[in-house]
Parts: structure tokens; C-alpha cells; sequence
């Protein structure tokens, strides 16, 4: 016969659930702290993609892009941490600005080239707040500048926006006019 194994019960030492304890917890918070670097990362991304998006835009001639616009109206979402806020006042100003009545440029061509001045270093402004909120730091004068804008590109949406303009004046009451001679 065989002798009967007596089993001594042992109990876990603190060191044992130290152990099991970081098995389980370890990967948790690895993947939490994955997730929280992405989110960082990310956030980063999407504040030097406003950014580098609106400073392609800069020329005066390409404000109304539409992905300038898009960039230019996610700045109070992206850039929405407290320090900030230099940023937001000058966005707020470019658009309290934008949004007075534009002057007559045909009748008051003085009035016009100081709105549309006063315009320029608003947005010039708001441009170099936000590459100092990204880790740009570049000068006003660089910003105004430095831009690259051929001649032929003007002309080419200088006549798109003059066609616009006739289509639209021809095809309203006062514009299209068809008279039939026989």
C-alpha cells in the first residue's frame, strides 16, 4: 500500500499577489497609456494641420479656398486648450472684421485698400499665434512675405471669379435680356 500524501495548504504571500496583480493590471494599462500617447499624438497632428493648411492659403488671393475656410473654422475646436486663447481673440477678431461691410472698391478705392489691409494683418496675426501655438515661430514679415503665388494662377482665378460675377449679373431679372428682331 501507499502511503496517503497529506497536502499542505499554503497561502499566498503578498509577493504572489504583487505577481498576479501586475499579470492582470500590466496590459491594461499599457494599452491605456497606447491609447492616451494616440490621442496626444493626434490632437498635435490636427492643430499642424490647421495650421500648415491655413498657411498655404495665406496669399490674399486664396483666402476663399475652401479648405482654407475649413481650416480656418475648426480653429476653435482644435485650439481650444486655456492657453489658446491668443489664438481664438484672433480668430474672433479676423472674423468680426470680415463680416463688416466690405467698401466699395470702384467708389471709395482708399476705404477699400484699408478694409482689405486691415484684413491682411489680422489674418497675418492669427497665422503667427497659431505657429507659435504649434512650434512655429516665425516674423510677421516672414508671413507676409514669404509666399508663393504665380502670376498666372492669379489671372486664372481672377477671370474665374469675373465669369461667376457676369453669369450671375446675366442671369438675373435685370441682367439676361434676349430681344428678337425680325
Amino acid at each position: 500500500m501507499t502511503d496517503p500524501v497529506t497536502v499542505q495548504q499554503v497561502h499566498p504571500s503578498w509577493f504572489d499577489w504583487i505577481t498576479v496583480s501586475a499579470i492582470v493590471v500590466g496590459p491594461v494599462l499599457a494599452l491605456f497609456a497606447q491609447r492616451a500617447l494616440d490621442w496626444l499624438r493626434e490632437k498635435k497632428q490636427s492643430r499642424l494641420r490647421v495650421y500648415t493648411t491655413a498657411m498655404s492659403y495665406r496669399a490674399p488671393a486664396t483666402w476663399l479656398n475652401l479648405e482654407s475656410l475649413r481650416a480656418l473654422n475648426s480653429i476653435d475646436t482644435i485650439f481650444d486648450k486655456d492657453s489658446d486663447e491668443p489664438v481664438r481673440a484672433a480668430w474672433a477678431a479676423v472674423i468680426a472684421h470680415a463680416t463688416t461691410p466690405e467698401p466699395d472698391a470702384q467708389a471709395q478705392p482708399a476705404e477699400y485698400r484699408e478694409w482689405y489691409q486691415r484684413l491682411f494683418d489680422l489674418r497675418v496675426n492669427l497665422y503667427q499665434l497659431m505657429g507659435a501655438a504649434v512650434g512655429h515661430n516665425h516674423t510677421l514679415e516672414y508671413i507676409k512675405t514669404q509666399m508663393y503665388y504665380p502670376k498666372f494662377h492669379f489671372n486664372a482665378d481672377q477671370e474665374a471669379l469675373q465669369i461667376r460675377r457676369q453669369l450671375a449679373k446675366a442671369i438675373t431679372d435685370d441682367g439676361l435680356k434676349v430681344v428678337i428682331h425680325e
